[in-house]
């Protein structure tokens, strides 16, 4: 069993077990309580296969192109905590942007991406008081992310999806009983190993497939993207 299997195998199961203490607890304990938060976050995701096209046109054609940095993460949020437990079901959609730009031998070489992840997460509260919630969590989700690479006078554009998990850790601190400063790091594995090409113009040196409407390929293999990494967060809570 791969090690992707592996996880998701390890979050579902997580997550089944940890819902159906929740609604035992949800039935003895009435109504919960909601909140919103918004923030904003880095993710370490290491394009691999971007960063050798990167380097490859520094070789050929004089680039200035740095290699990809952190992606940058917006989300949204919302959390409903199970009245009398430490248990909280949360619904998280994400917005990422991640791009590199430089010039070079005919014209631009820029790489941009850009997507979306939406992850249901459990999320357990075990210490807390009138100030600070520590708070752990765990979620199964789903991403897509879009490139768009220009090289010169050529330039292609792709996209991919995949199902990935999620679990970290983090703390709450309230200044009021309804404002709250958010602090979270999370891993989140989520690769995308098949990316199919919307349009395609020029050539491409370092990728042996380009064409629109087929997988992008890179030395004949898959060219891979990813949403994994380490994510650091900043946000702010409005409980209600």
């Amino acid at each position: 069993m791969s090690f992707l299997k592996k996880s998701m195998l390890y979050a579902v199961v997580s997550l089944a077990a940890a819902l159906i203490s929740a609604q035992n607890a949800l039935a003895i304990g009435g109504t919960g309580s909601s909140s919103m938060e918004f923030g904003i976050a880095l993710l370490s995701a290491g394009q691999d296969d971007i960063n050798t096209m990167i380097k490859d046109s520094r070789a050929s054609n004089a680039a200035t192109t740095s290699d990809m940095g952190s992606a940058y993460e917006l989300f949204g949020q919302y959390q409903y905590r199970f009245s009398g437990t430490m248990f909280s079901m949360l619904f998280r959609p994400s917005y990422i942007t991640q791009s590199t730009t430089g010039s070079g031998t005919g014209g631009s070489y820029d790489y941009k991406l850009s997507g979306f992840t939406f992850f249901p997460m459990l999320r357990m509260v075990p210490l807390e008081n009138s100030f600070i919630k520590f708070f752990m969590q765990v979620g199964v989700g789903y991403g897509s992310l879009s490139a768009d690479i220009t090289q010169g006078t050529s330039s292609i554009s792709f996209s991919g999806s995949a199902f990935g998990a999620i679990g970290g850790l983090g703390a709450d601190f309230c200044f009021t009983p309804n404002h709250c400063l958010t602090v979270e790091g999370n891993l989140r594995y989520l690769p995308i190993v098949r990316n199919i090409a919307g349009s395609a113009n020029g050539s491409f040196s370092n990728l042996s497939q380009a064409s629109s409407g087929q997988e992008v390929e890179i030395a004949n293999n898959d060219l891979q993207t990813t949403l994994s990494g380490i994510q650091g967060i900043l946000a702010y809570t409005l409980n209600f």
